[in-house]
């Protein structure tokens, strides 16, 4: 016997009474490839950071299966604004432009591998432009930047229902090494937490900080914050040299790690001359010394910029020789 729609309508009405919602809003799934990206810079959705790559920690997340290998991917968490183009009835994105880029990447790796592709889940905006532009700056201008404790009980709190480093770097963006830095910090001193909650010293201090002893620790705060003291809010401090001299940390240039210094390649001349490689293997040992240095670069400066939350992989990155296979390809392109 057929359902009758006027008393199924009413059901769901009581129920959302019920619930003390006051409304309700339709949203629509969506193949991400069906989304269109504005790119023309004359319409009033154009936004630059369209044109940004994707993001590759975004994509491992919504690929990431947390309940295990054969559960659906995470996929994309938060709803995507869009309109109707009145003119080509296109769906536009208005807001999350980044995660549309990032569910059309996951989607190509998922259905390489044989499973589930993503949908995205949409909410439409109707209204003149200048409303959707609001939409769209208010959407990423209000954003704010979670506290190094507030990040660390969110992670510990993951692992404490049943997951380990590995499955939290992947639900974070970030390394394993950084999800040990920012656990480190729960058992760092109050002081400690407090000071790098309220933007006074850098992420990168707050760890090393969190392995000292107590009293060194609050030692080390406390020259810190009287000869490198940091402006809350800024990502990059005019007191990051001397931050570092006092954290010991290495000044641009040179690295005090603990690893060797490389050594010098083949053919290289130290004068400022060509390097003239006489093989693969005397070529790969100047690579392996140009990123080497590149690598230590990066370790000296990317605590006081953050760098997007993800600069531990970085160096880890160059070291390892990830970009020979993009050089690789790029050239036979």
């Amino acid at each position: 016997m057929p359902k009758d729609k006027g008393t199924e309508t009413q059901r769901k009405k009581a129920s959302r009474q019920e619930a003390g919602a006051q409304g309700k809003r339709d949203a629509y799934m969506y193949d991400p490839e069906r989304l269109v990206l504005v790119t023309d810079e004359k319409s009033p959705l154009y936004d630059e950071r369209v044109h940004l790559p994707v993001n590759e920690k975004l994509v491992a997340n919504m690929m990431f299966q947390p309940d295990g290998p054969d559960s659906a991917p995470l996929g994309v968490i938060k709803p995507v604004v869009v309109r109707r183009n009145p003119e080509t009835t296109d769906i536009e994105v208005v807001d999350g432009r980044q995660r549309v880029k990032a569910a059309v990447e996951a989607n190509k790796r998922l259905k390489k591998e044989g499973r589930n592709t993503i949908r995205v889940t949409t909410v439409t905006e109707r209204g003149r432009d200048s409303r959707l532009i609001g939409i769209s700056i208010s959407a990423n201008e209000f954003n704010q930047d979670e506290t190094p404790s507030g990040r660390a009980r969110k992670i510990q709190n993951y692992i404490d229902h049943g997951h380990d480093k590995k499955e939290a770097a992947n639900m974070f963006g970030v390394s394993e090494a950084t999800i040990t830095n920012m656990l480190a910090v729960l058992g760092a001193p109050k002081v400690i937490r407090s000071a790098a909650d309220a933007g006074k010293i850098s992420n990168a201090d707050a760890y090393k900080l969190a392995k000292m002893e107590p009293d060194e620790a609050k030692k080390k705060l406390e020259e810190l914050l009287e000869k490198a003291p940091r402006t809350p809010g800024r990502k990059r401090s005019k007191n990051a040299k001397k931050a570092r001299q006092v954290m010991g940390r290495p000044e641009a240039g040179r690295a005090e790690t603990g690893r060797p210094e490389p050594e010098s390649a083949p053919g290289l001349a130290l004068a400022g001359g060509t390097p003239e490689p006489s093989s693969k293997k005397s070529m790969k040992k100047l690579e392996d010394a140009v990123a080497e240095a590149i690598a230590v670069w990066v370790e000296a400066n990317w605590a006081d910029g953050n760098w997007n939350g993800a600069p531990q992989d970085i160096p880890i990155l160059i070291r390892k020789g990830d970009w020979r296979e993009h050089r690789d390809k790029t050239a036979k392109e």
